[in-house]
């Protein structure tokens, strides 16, 4: 299989991992919608979910020099395939239905960390993880899209259920993952795990990607509560949320084209810079145009500096160890941001997330820079 159809089956198993991620703000709506669950315990039943996946992430990093991806990742779809069908069953268990969303999420995470090892053991793993991208924002968007149309039709049950049937192709998928282990015995290990986890340059680089995260969903949390604040109509928000998304997609795309000829630092340098011009716009916003400028530079450098970030992690050791590791950093980085926000957002102080925000951002840069020189 040449290497172009192999980055396009992991990019699409990796995708299925990341689903109800992609679309969770529709999700939620369906969850409070279509069933007996209150926001926050929807808002509850995705995080519990996420800190699943970030903890299975850091437990299967430190085995990354001796796992069997195909496996791993077979069992691990199986396993979130199962939960997924079972949720939409309980959803109105809340105990319960959050128990099970907690082992969905273990299983997705174990996938989803299963493939970006994949990715890292391989050539040219920058345009691999740019391509990974590039179709999360193309899925992400329709998703969104789609789904609050649809969401009544198929309820809750149907929704799972559809994750559930895509876990099963993802299983299918995970026959061309790496199939054999890179170190069969722990006294043949050259550079342990250990070793790859506790170097400087693994965790500058992995709190700079929990940091940059952190900071992206900071603001993402708050942009459409502000664009209302702006007395944006509603079909103005939909569509600056829209466009924004869909500016991922060149972001995340550009790596393709670019490779490493320009290294990994320089490039993340730029694209957090966008972002930070994308805050600005967004602090000075006092219309529509404005507000969209800042959501399309916003979508645009979070989905540009992604594959960077991935692939300088997966530089740090090609077994995955470093980039299982940033997949948990992230992932945990993702979920305290939204809390960090709310606790500087006071009374509609929107501004203030903002620049708390930018702030974050440049400390990631700051850690990313660190991981080059602490190599």
């Amino acid at each position: 299989m040449n290497l172009v159809s192999r980055f396009g089956i992991y990019s699409i198993a990796g995708t299925i991992t990341l689903m109800p991620l992609l679309v969770l703000p529709a999700l939620v709506g369906v969850l409070v919608d279509e069933s007996t669950l209150s926001e926050v315990q929807a808002g509850w039943a995705a995080s519990i979910g996420f800190l699943g996946s970030a903890l299975i992430a850091l437990v299967m990093a430190f085995r990354m020099h001796h796992l069997d991806l195909r496996v791993t990742a077979m069992l691990a779809f199986g396993f979130a395939m199962i939960g997924d069908a079972v949720s939409g069953f309980l959803v109105d268990h809340a105990f319960i239905f959050m128990c099970i969303r907690f082992l969905t999420g273990i299983g997705a995470g174990a996938a989803y960390t299963a493939v970006v090892a994949a990715f890292a053991r391989g050539p040219h793993t920058d345009r691999g993880f740019g391509l990974f991208i590039t179709l999360q924002f193309i899925v992400s968007g329709m998703g969104l899209y789609l789904l609050p149309v649809y969401g009544s039709v198929l309820d809750v049950k149907g929704v799972y259920l559809s994750f559930a049937i895509l876990n099963l192709c993802g299983l299918f998928l995970s026959h061309w993952l790496p199939h054999e282990a890179p170190v069969r015995s722990i006294g043949r290990v050259l550079k342990s795990e250990l070793n790859v986890l506790l170097a400087r340059a693994t965790i500058f680089g992995c709190l700079g990607f929990a940091i940059f995260e952190a900071a992206n969903m900071a603001q993402f949390t708050y942009v459409e509560r502000f664009g209302v604040s702006l007395a944006l109509r509603d079909q103005q928000l939909g569509l600056a949320m829209l466009t924004g998304s869909l500016a991922g997609i060149p972001g995340a795309f550009a790596i393709v084209l670019m490779g490493s000829r320009f290294g990994r630092i320089g490039p993340l340098a730029v694209g957090i810079a966008i972002a930070v011009i994308g805050l600005l716009t967004m602090i000075s916003a006092t219309g529509f145009s404005t507000y969209l400028t800042g959501s399309v530079l916003l979508g645009f450098s979070w989905a540009f500096c992604l594959p960077f970030i991935q692939g300088l992690l997966a530089a740090l050791d090609r077994h995955g160890s470093a980039v299982a590791a940033g997949s948990a950093s992230s992932t945990l980085g993702g979920s305290v941001g939204p809390g960090l926000a709310a606790l500087v957002v006071g009374q509609g102080n929107y501004h203030v997330v903002f620049y708390f925000a930018l702030a974050l951002l440049l400390v990631s840069l700051l850690s990313f820079m660190l991981t080059r020189s602490g190599r």
